[in-house]
């Protein structure tokens, strides 16, 4: 029977320490924390979002061609769905989202821990994992406490740095790094941007649906459409979250980002134009259908009195993102193409990567947890072949 370690007690690691004992091999799992998952429980605002029906490779930083891809097919909503239904956990869509019937994070945990029991598997809280090493086709694992752990095979599934109160400290990336591998540069995303743009003083707690789309050295490179949340230092919001994942790294390149803000986008701007002109008092007309706050905006952002311009495309500075305290996601990782579609390495043969320690990311909606489940099952039911 393989010994095989799994590092990382979030819902990667968890899910690919009960496909390793439910296929038949010997598992530990350590978690440097002294509870498993405790990010799990901050996700959807406590409330778990663990996937959406409206599933695609095409909300994710790969393409059709990357055997990821193929991952996402083949573990679709669906399966995930059946798979907690048949375990004991109910489930319920809202819109397209899906989330726990209790709309509790703590009944996935409480799932996930019952499984683990379920299968005797052998667990060890509150011990970081310093150090990894293979001689021949084994794996050493050396522990905080000076324990040596020795494996056949080895999961990393340690997460990324977002949240590091939760335990999320990028250890994982350490590991990897150490067993050959390449770490892509890491940024936080699914997170706020901040702007420095006088225009935003006033627009503190503010809150319009409207397009916004990510700008980069004047160049369009993703769109989006949703409710933005101003606030004192800049933008947020689902709709901004989502435009971070374009953005962060650039700003880290020190390249000139903004975003472009279209308040009426069911409109085109000749249709825009016509019902301007129409108007004896323009100021009156932003202010009811805008707001105050946001009429001064777009009065603020005025070149030439082109009102079209101002309120189809109004251009906000970003000049930072937030911090990974406050940041959903990591963006960066080991590097997929060092990983192939069982999610093991191509550089250390019985090494498998899942969750958010690979450099993949998704939009907002439950895409992130997906990965995390579908990836730790892959990785887990591989590597107890």
């Amino acid at each position: 029977m393989k010994k095989i370690v799994v590092v990382g007690g979030g819902p990667a690691g968890m899910m690919a320490a009960y496909a390793v004992a439910a296929n038949g091999g010997l598992v530990t799992l350590i978690d440097r924390n002294d509870k498993l998952a405790n990010k799990l429980l901050l996700t959807g605002n406590g409330k778990c979002n663990y996937s959406n029906e409206d599933m695609s490779f095409e909300y994710y930083n790969f393409d059709e061609t990357h055997p990821f891809a193929e991952i996402i097919n083949k573990y679709n909503p669906l399966w995930l769905e059946r798979f907690f239904e048949e375990k004991g956990m109910l489930t319920y869509k809202k819109e397209n989202l899906l989330y726990p019937k209790s709309e509790k994070a703590t009944s996935v945990k409480d799932l996930l821990e019952k499984l683990l029991a379920d299968e005797k598997i052998n667990i060890i809280c509150g011990n970081k994992v310093v150090n990894v090493s293979k001689d021949s086709n084994e794996y050493t694992l050396t522990l905080e406490d000076s324990r040596e752990i020795k494996a056949d095979r080895l999961i990393i599934a340690t997460g990324g740095k977002a949240y590091p109160s939760t335990g999320s400290d990028g250890g994982g990336y350490r590991l990897a790094r150490t067993l050959g591998h390449k770490v892509e540069f890491t940024y936080p995303v699914l997170t706020r941007l901040i702007s420095k743009d006088k225009g935003l003083t006033k627009m503190g707690g503010v809150r319009i649906k409207a397009l916004v789309k990510a700008i980069v050295n004047d160049e369009e490179v993703a769109k989006e459409n949703g409710e933005i949340q101003f606030t004192k230092e800049g933008l947020s919001g689902i709709c901004i979250f989502n435009l971070s994942r374009f953005i962060s790294k650039p700003l880290e390149e020190k390249c000139k980002c903004q975003v472009a803000i279209d308040f009426v986008p069911e409109m085109s701007k000749e249709e825009l134009a016509v019902i301007l002109n129409r108007q004896e008092d323009v100021e009156t007309f932003l202010r009811i259908n805008f707001g105050e706050k946001t009429a001064d905006l777009i009065n603020d952002k005025l070149i030439n009195h082109d009102y079209v311009e101002a309120i189809k495309n109004l251009l906000i500075n970003i000049d930072d993102h937030d911090s990974f305290s406050n940041a959903q996601v990591t963006k960066g990782g080991v590097n997929i193409n060092e990983v192939d579609g069982n999610l093991e390495s191509r550089i250390s043969q019985g090494l498998y990567f899942a969750g958010e320690v690979l450099d993949v990311d998704g939009k907002c909606g439950g895409y992130n947890l997906h990965w995390a489940f579908v990836s730790g099952y892959q990785a887990g039911i591989n590597a107890a072949k």
